[in-house]
């Protein structure tokens, strides 16, 4: 009788241990195609790209400190991105993180955002969290809490869209305007 549980007990041991031995294979076998859809297939530091128009016009120039692309989704994520926005008058774009995906010319920015002109003879500048702006139609939205700041005033708003060719900006919702004179 105790062979019989003496056996049993052996059967059941090599059975554990082999789908233990199972278990560890697979692990180090590998990755499957799921999990290789969040590796990047390439990196870049200190990014540099100009776009031109047709015409031979600079469009606009962006800046990175590092970017990362994703393949599976055609997404390219940046650090610290600058955006350089040319043409009529220039208007320099930061945050401290963008994404791009490459389907929908959509620039996602986050984290600091500042718009501000280039021009030595404006003191004005845009911040918010959050934005997206679209490079093809050169128009930049937002429906995060915004804050314009100048030489004597300070204008909040919720959300935003601001046309970098007409020179536009619009604030949608809940606009106050703190002025002081000088």
């Amino acid at each position: 009788m105790r062979k019989r549980y003496l056996l049993l007990f052996l059967t059941v041991a090599l059975g554990l241990s082999l789908m233990a031995v199972d278990r560890y294979t697979r692990e180090i076998s590998a990755p499957t195609a799921e999990q290789q859809v969040a590796e990047p297939d390439y990196y870049g530091s200190m990014l540099i790209s100009r776009r031109y128009g047709e015409d031979g016009q600079l469009i606009d120039t962006f800046y990175a400190t590092s970017s990362v692309h994703y393949p599976q989704n055609d997404t390219s994520v940046f650090t610290q991105p600058q955006l350089l926005v040319s043409q009529n008058n220039d208007w320099l774009m930061t945050a401290d993180e963008g994404v791009l995906s490459g389907t929908d010319h959509l620039l996602k920015l986050s984290g600091n955002i500042l718009i501000r002109p280039q021009s030595d003879d404006s003191d004005w500048q845009l911040n918010t969290t959050r934005m997206q702006y679209d490079l093809n139609r050169r128009i930049a939205s937002s429906d995060e809490l915004v804050t314009i700041t100048g030489e004597s005033s300070t204008m909040t708003g919720t959300g935003m869209l601001f046309d970098a060719d007409h020179q536009r900006l619009e604030l949608k919702t809940g606009v106050r305007t703190h002025y002081v004179p000088e």
